[in-house]
């Protein structure tokens, strides 16, 4: 037990030592030899807490450890009754201890007893004590127990000093999993509890669900040193790497294993890794700062995640991903180590930080069954290729992985976006039966491909599929859509280091026409600006960029990126109908200059003898109010419309669509945002316009379904959603849904939610067929 009594040191008479930065080492240290003292296991628990008051100041050290029943226990204490030791039991949650544990996070308090939380324990002898700071001691994202520090004189501890303090409690928290601190029988409580089930939330990015067990992916960093004694031979040794990471994805593009998945992705991947303008900072780093190779590779990728994490666009972000990924690798190559996937286990489910599309493509996917990231996003390139290969990927989950440890058994829902680690019978069942439903759904679906989507009143509904990969392409005849109503092309836009060449843009339209077998594809002409920019775009920054310089108004005033996507268009539909979207169209203007462009374009293709497309369609994107109420005089160059759903709803409720707060405030199932809907599919109806629906939210069959009833026939969704909406629009009638929006229009409720819930009310009443696949 601790020696002496109560106070004895008396270090609260003065003013005590900040527990600064300053010292930390010389307290490490020190912590370092008490446990490798010869000592029993409660001798030196004992020591550490006396030495670390001793250094820091403090009046009391307590070290609290957390029990299997989630109570907390005063392991050792110094400045406190040493009777209270192992005596001092706190319940879940109780006092500020319950609460820093409760929370994982620090606490601090310059008065204590005045502290809502505070529980007092008179058997501690704590009466004449104020000031207090609590850090958890945190491992695998599990808070394993308390360390408090606390003083009679009422002070602030500052932000150094709890730093300090939780650089101490993470080491003690090693220390006490690894069975050098406590004895046999608290070592193993410790390690039960780091096995307890974990439930951990992330954001759902592509759906599905998976059990598998957890495989990390760890990029090496091999040691080096930060300088070199000879530039030249590192700028040798970082050009031989270069050049056999570019042969490396030569060769991953050429193997046989890759027929089938998105080339298009590894195109522009390999485009990074070609980039001269990213050779050369590298070479610039060893020759002018006299780095290492390795240390060029660190300066240079530094020196991206600084410029691209700045980025407000998350599709620009997530390239720092990318870019993460070929730093790895290069270091890999300058260290001869390669990957390898020999110890992917059966059923595998990767947990990572981050991790490249390349990356992704080199495990086997009869192993592989889902994909867990810290970071990463709907649009990125990894997420956009998982989606391909049908891989369940959750991303934000770093609490998930720090608390995960390699091959635990694990359960993922990549639509709700949680992950759950080590999880119990009855999760794994849940799971289960999931799969079993998701695979007997899909066979159904699949099965139900040729029948016509065609509500119970006889109305036909256009279904299409949104695609921006030529993988994407071959769920037109799994799903049976009718063609792709959104091919999204910004992708070779945004990854590469220049415009991507006329050459190599026709490729890929082309590559995407014969995949679509003759059915239509609507190619959105890259939907570009603000803070949607590759690197070699020189802009200003923007307050506000959705609202912006971007989309057709950016195109329209640099003709020298429209132009030629044009002419990779007309070029590739050669001999065949060619649909062109302009994205974000704001005023009859921007159409009449971005029809003159592509005019000029077929003038100049007719001039040269090139064989011209069949026909040439042009469309515009319905994405601003302002689109909206001119839909009539934007009708005579245009001949058809889409509603982009996404941006259209962020602008009539002012919202930004990437911002959390705002997602969760305004549903876009609102009579109101309907109405204006209605009022656009009249508008287009009286110019004797089609007019479709784009947008993510029309994957929910209950907004499906209010669409239909604002007078929406042709949608384009994900394709992952097309066989659950067929079979809702087959078991619906559009009089109902018609009768259900007038009621609701004419006797607008201000409850937010008041109109979703009625019509999903109404749905279930007349049996229509949710995507749960209940009546």
């Amino acid at each position: 037990m601790t020696r002496g009594g109560v106070f004895d040191g008396a270090r609260g008479s003065a003013e005590p030592p900040r527990l600064g930065r300053g010292g930390i080492t010389a307290l490490l240290r020190r912590m370092h030899d008490i446990v490798a003292s010869e000592a029993t296991p409660q001798e030196r628990l004992d020591q550490l807490t006396a030495g670390i008051a001793t250094h820091v100041g403090a009046d009391v050290c307590s070290i609290y450890l957390r029990q299997p029943d989630d109570s907390l226990e005063l392991y050792s204490t110094e400045g406190l009754k040493p009777e209270a030791v192992h005596e001092t039991v706190m319940a879940r949650g109780e006092g500020l201890v319950g609460r820093v544990c409760e929370t994982g996070a620090p606490l601090m308090t310059a008065d204590a007893p005045l502290h809502p939380a505070f529980s007092y324990r008179p058997e501690t002898g704590e009466d004449p004590l104020h000031s207090f700071l609590g850090v958890p001691l945190l491992r695998s994202g599990k808070a394993l127990g308390v360390l408090v520090l606390q003083n009679r004189r009422s002070r602030q501890y500052e932000d150094d000093e709890i730093e300090a303090a939780q650089a101490v409690a993470t080491l003690l928290a090693e220390i006490a999993a690894s069975g050098e601190l406590l004895d046999e029988s608290a070592t193993r409580e410790v390690g039960e509890m780091l096995r307890l089930p974990e439930r951990r939330r992330g954001v759902g990015v592509v759906e599905g669900v998976a059990i598998g067990r957890v495989w990390f992916v760890e990029p090496p960093a091999p040691k080096h040193n930060v300088f070199s004694r000879d530039a030249a031979a590192e700028v040798g040794r970082l050009e031989a790497a270069i050049a056999a990471l570019r042969s490396s994805l030569d060769a991953m593009l050429a193997s046989a294993r890759l027929e089938g998945e998105p080339r298009e992705v590894l195109e522009t991947y390999r485009l990074l890794a070609g980039d001269a303008g990213w050779a050369a900072r590298l070479r610039e780093a060893a020759e002018s700062s006299g780095l290492t190779a390795e240390s060029a590779v660190e300066r240079v990728a530094s020196q991206n995640r600084a410029r691209l994490s700045q980025a407000r666009d998350p599709y620009l972000r997530e390239r720092l991903h990318d870019l993460d990924d070929l730093s790895f690798r290069l270091l890999r190559h300058l260290s001869a180590e390669e990957a390898h996937d020999d110890r992917l286990p059966d059923e595998a489910v990767l947990f990572a930080r981050s991790l490249g599309p390349a990356a992704l493509l080199e495990y086997d996917r009869d192993k592989l069954r889902g994909l867990v990231l810290a970071e990463g996003a709907t649009t990125s390139h990894v997420a956009i290729v998982a989606r391909a290969l049908g891989v369940p990927l959750v991303a934000g989950a770093a609490a998930a992985i720090d608390a995960a440890e390699e091959h635990d058994e694990v359960a993922i829902d990549g639509e709700e976006g949680v992950v759950f680690l080590r999880p119990t019978p009855d999760i794994v069942t849940s799971f289960e039966h999931k799969l079993e439903l998701r695979s007997e759904r899909q066979a159904a679906y699949a099965r139900e491909k040729d029948l016509p989507t065609r509500t119970l009143d006889g109305v036909d509904v256009e279904v299409r599929i949104n695609a921006g990969l030529t993988l994407d392409m071959e769920h037109l005849e799994r799903t049976g859509a009718a063609g792709v109503g959104l091919f999204r092309t910004e992708l070779q836009f945004l990854i590469g280091s220049q415009l991507p060449r006329v050459s190599a843009q026709q490729r890929l339209y082309e590559a995407v026409l014969a995949r679509a077998r003759g059915k239509p594809v609507v190619f959105r002409t890259a939907d570009l600006g603000a803070d949607k920019s590759a690197d070699y775009m020189n802009r200003d920054p923007e307050g506000n960029p959705a609202m912006g310089w971007r989309g057709l108004r950016m195109a329209v005033d640099r003709p020298g990126i429209l132009r030629p996507q044009l002419r990779a268009l007309l070029r590739a539909a050669a001999g065949q109908d060619l649909y062109v979207l302009f994205p974000m169209v704001t005023t009859p203007a921007e159409m009449v200059l971005a029809r003159s462009l592509l005019d000029k374009e077929i003038a100049i293709q007719e001039q040269r003898g090139g064989a011209p497309p069949q026909s040439v369609k042009v469309g515009a994107m319905v994405e601003t109010p302002a689109a909206a109420w001119t839909v009539g005089a934007i009708a005579p160059y245009a001949d058809f419309f889409s509603i982009g759903g996404n941006d259209l709803a962020q602008f009539y409720f002012a919202a930004d669509r990437n911002a959390a707060l705002t997602q969760q405030r305004y549903d876009p199932l609102d009579i109101g945002f309907l109405s204006f809907i209605r009022l656009v599919a009249e508008k287009v109806g009286e110019a004797k316009k089609p007019l479709s629906y784009c947008g993510e939210q029309a994957a929910d069959p209950v907004f499906g379904a209010a669409l239909l009833a604002a007078g929406v026939r042709s949608f384009s969704l994900p394709p992952t959603a097309v066989g659950a909406f067929r079979r809702l629009v087959r078991s619906v009638q559009v009089s109902d849904l018609a009768q259900w929006y007038e009621e609701t229009a004419a006797g607008a409720s201000p409850e937010r939610d008041e109109a979703r819930a009625r019509l999903a009310l109404l749905l279930r009443s007349k049996g229509a067929m949710l995507d749960d696949g209940a009546g």
